[in-house]
């Protein structure tokens, strides 16, 4: 039997997240491990097939659709649409391409941003 047991402090520096938030995940049953009296160890291989699934879960949950700026690069999530400082740029693309003002192009980007959802009736 060639196994590695972690501890909860161990896998918290391997992570670099703190003890707790692995003590929490450990309490949630979302960290595969087992339990020694009060201690829990988890096991190294199975720490690392938890990271693989968690790693292939993010690429592929948070990737959302091309930001509208026009750079090509895909959003974080699929709600998003601009990449953090992106919006700035289509202002600009507004500004040149179209002729608009900055406020008529800035509020063309917002209304991008928050769509209106319904009127209000009151």
């Amino acid at each position: 039997m060639n196994r590695k047991f972690l501890t909860p402090d161990e896998v918290a520096t391997h992570l670099r997240v703190s003890a707790e938030v692995i003590r929490r995940l450990l309490r949630r049953r979302e960290l595969p491990a087992i339990r020694v009296g009060r201690a829990w160890r988890v096991e190294e291989d199975e720490l690392r097939r938890w990271i693989s699934r968690r790693l292939v879960g993010v690429t592929r949950a948070h990737t959302g659709g091309p930001c509208l700026c026009g750079c090509g690069n895909a959003t974080a999530t699929p709600r998003a649409r601009f990449l953090p400082g992106h919006d700035g740029k289509l202002i600009h693309r507004l500004m040149a391409d179209r002729g608009l003002t900055f406020d008529a192009a800035r509020e063309a980007v917002r209304r991008l941003h928050r769509p209106r959802v319904q009127e209000r009736l009151f």
